[in-house]
């Protein structure tokens, strides 16, 4: 099988796109997103200012282009963690508990992307969001399938609905967990509690 090259404008491209990333996770974090300037960000990778704006229209954007990655590797993280529990509850509870954890490290700027993510004005980075969530429910409904196959949950139930459902609760928590408004004794029982229902109600029917 032959292995494409990639040409050294593709190369020199990519290259440019990790120092930014890099640089811009690195100024968010330091100086907090609200302070950091585009700028900033382009003299920090060593690229000219409008470079930047190749890779994403706005800072809103870059916000999206730091964090695709690093959740992509942080869905796998948790799905691997998940899948050395033995129930769909203690599944699901351990894949979002791995990704609570990464939001809470910088609770401002995971606050500041749960924001941005209500309205992506850019095509580009929309397609982003959409892949990484196409990732999450992807993980989720294998939890689910497995569960099917252990007979926790109905055979009808479907996967990705199921899938979205179950990410509804812990994205409407996580959001109250990063606005302030839960501590993470409260976010910790009340996903407990709702995930509990969810998969309660895919449980197959009692036989007479």
């Amino acid at each position: 099988m032959t292995v494409a090259i990639p040409s050294r404008r593709e190369q020199n491209k990519s290259d440019k796109r990790a120092r930014i990333i890099k640089a811009a996770r690195r100024l968010f974090t330091q100086n907090g997103y609200e302070a950091t300037t585009t700028q900033e960000i382009a003299d920090a990778a060593g690229v000219a200012g409008g470079t930047i704006f190749t890779y994403a229209r706005t800072k809103d954007d870059l916000l999206i282009l730091v964090f695709h990655d690093e959740m992509l590797e942080l869905v796998e993280h948790a799905y691997a963690a998940a899948r050395r529990r033995r129930s769909l509850l203690a599944q699901l509870l351990s894949f979002f508990d791995t990704m609570v954890v990464y939001h809470e490290r910088d609770m401002t700027l995971s606050h500041a992307l749960m924001r941005q993510l209500g309205y992506v004005a850019s095509p580009d980075q929309r397609g982003l969001v959409a892949d990484l969530m196409r990732r999450v429910f992807d993980r989720i409904a294998h939890l689910v399938s497995l569960a099917k196959e252990r007979g926790e949950v109905g055979n009808a139930t479907p996967l990705l609905p199921a899938a979205r459902a179950m990410f509804a609760v812990y994205y409407f928590h996580l959001g109250g967990r990063l606005s302030g408004y839960m501590e993470r004794e409260q976010f910790d029982r009340a996903l407990r509690t709702d995930l509990g229902l969810v998969v309660e109600g895919l449980s197959p029917p009692l036989q007479d």
